[in-house]
């Protein structure tokens, strides 16, 4: 088994990649709503609604946390496609965006890659 599929196994619940950030895989609007309460400030939804097996879409993510006074991003990445516009784009949402954040795809694979490579490249400034 590959590293890549052992992350996707465990990153189910969500795991911080820095004080600022925290990666989450699938989530149901219940779970979306206590996480929502541990104070997180922004949200960046990296996985796309058409993808196979999304249970909730980011209108009905949004609708959820405008409640809490989050906002949401919609930043959709196709699994295993994270392009240098992709990486660009999220750095300057996580510079702009108010913290901490919350990002989420089907695994939290994919939104930790985008970050590390951001991180990587020197594009975020902790």
């Amino acid at each position: 088994m590959n590293s890549a599929s052992l992350f996707a196994q465990k990153t189910q619940t969500p795991r911080a990649l820095s004080e600022n950030l925290t990666v989450s895989g699938q989530l149901d609007d219940k779970t979306f709503q206590l996480l929502l309460k541990q104070g997180f400030k922004s949200v960046i939804v990296n996985r796309p609604d058409q993808e196979m097996g999304n249970n909730i879409s980011v209108s009905q993510l949004r609708n959820i946390a405008e409640q809490s006074h989050v906002s949401v991003i919609y930043q959709p990445i196709e699994n295993g496609k994270i392009t240098q516009t992709d990486i660009i784009e999220f750095s300057k949402y996580y510079h702009e965006l108010p913290k901490p954040i919350l990002m989420i795809c089907k695994s939290g694979y994919r939104s930790s890659e985008l970050f590390n490579e951001a991180r990587k490249q020197g594009l975020l400034h902790e």
